[in-house]
C-alpha cells in the first residue's frame, strides 16, 4: 500500500473513531444539545434517573424503596414495556416521579436508522405515556445514550430535551451491588444526573437484583456526604412534560422549589 492511500486510510478511521464517540460519549454536543448535569457552583443537589421500564417484578421492588426513603427519580421508560405495565405509570404518577420517553422499542442498531423511524419511536412512545398519565414528556434519552444527527433531528423536532448522564452504575449488565455502590457513592456531587436501570430491554432480561440491592445504601451513603436526590427537572431547570399553556407554564417553574420539598 502506498503512502498516499496508507495517509488516506488513517484520515477515515480517524473520521470515523471522531464520529462514534461523538455519538456516544453522553457529555457529547456534536450532534446538538445535550443536558448531562448541572453546574456544580449552582446545582442544588442530584438527580436519579432509571432506563429500561417499566417491569412488574424490578419496578415494583424500586418503587418501594424510593416511597421508604421519599426519593424522587426519573423513569426513562421503554414505550413497548410501558404500554405493558400502565399501572406502573400512573404509580409514578401519583407518587410524584417524572416519566420520560426512552424510545419505543429501544432497538440496539436503531442508531443507524434515519429520520422517519425515530419520529416514529419518539412520537408513539409519548403518545403511549400521554394516554396512560394525561401529560406528555418533554425529555428523551436515546437507547445506549447513542445519539445521531437523525434521532437528535427527532427530538428537536417534536419538543424533547435530550438528557444522559454524568454518572452512571453500569447496572444493565451483570454486576453486584458493590460494584454499583463503587462506582457511584465517592465520585457523585451536586449537579450530577446517575443513571441506574429498573427494568430491562425488550426480549433481553435482566437480572435486577444488584440495582435494587444497592439502591437503598446509595441513596443513605450519599446522604451522609450530604447530597439530596432532587427531581431532574429542578437540576437542569427544564420542563419535565409539554405545557399546553402560559398559565400551565408558570405553574411548572422551578424557581420557587427546594430540596426540602420533594420528599415524596
Amino acid at each position: 500500500m502506498n503512502p498516499l492511500t496508507l495517509a488516506a486510510s488513517a484520515s477515515v478511521g480517524a473520521a470515523f473513531a471522531a464520529l462514534s464517540w461523538a455519538t456516544v460519549y453522553p457529555r457529547s454536543g456534536f450532534w446538538g444539545p445535550v443536558h448531562y448535569r448541572a453546574p456544580t457552583a449552582t446545582a442544588d443537589g442530584f438527580a436519579l434517573t432509571f432506563d429500561d421500564g417499566p417491569t412488574h417484578n424490578s419496578t415494583v421492588a424500586i418503587l418501594d424503596l424510593l416511597g421508604e426513603l421519599k426519593v424522587p427519580a426519573t423513569f426513562f421508560v421503554i414505550g413497548i414495556n410501558a404500554r405493558s405495565c400502565p399501572d406502573l405509570l400512573v404509580r409514578m404518577r401519583d407518587e410524584g416521579h417524572l416519566i420520560a420517553n426512552h424510545s419505543l422499542d429501544h432497538a440496539r442498531l436503531g442508531m443507524f436508522r434515519g429520520r422517519r423511524y425515530w419520529d416514529r419511536q419518539i412520537r408513539e412512545t409519548n403518545a403511549i405515556i400521554e394516554q396512560t398519565i394525561g401529560r406528555t414528556p418533554a425529555m428523551f434519552r436515546p437507547p445506549l445514550g447513542a445519539k445521531t444527527w437523525c434521532a437528535m433531528g427527532a427530538a428537536a423536532a417534536q419538543g424533547q430535551a435530550v438528557i444522559t448522564w454524568s454518572r452512571r452504575g453500569v447496572d444493565g449488565i451483570a454486576t453486584t451491588p458493590e460494584r454499583v455502590l463503587n462506582r457511584l457513592v465517592p465520585h457523585a456531587r451536586n449537579g450530577d444526573v446517575l443513571l441506574l436501570h429498573d427494568g430491562a430491554e425488550p426480549h433481553r432480561p435482566r437480572d435486577p437484583a444488584a440495582t435494587i440491592t444497592a439502591l437503598k445504601p446509595l441513596i443513605l451513603r450519599l446522604r451522609d456526604r450530604g447530597l439530596s436526590p432532587v427531581p431532574l427537572d429542578y437540576l437542569l431547570n427544564l420542563p419535565a412534560y409539554a405545557v399546553a399553556s402560559t398559565a400551565a407554564l408558570a405553574a411548572s417553574d422551578n424557581s420557587s422549589r427546594t430540596p426540602e420539598s420533594f420528599r415524596i
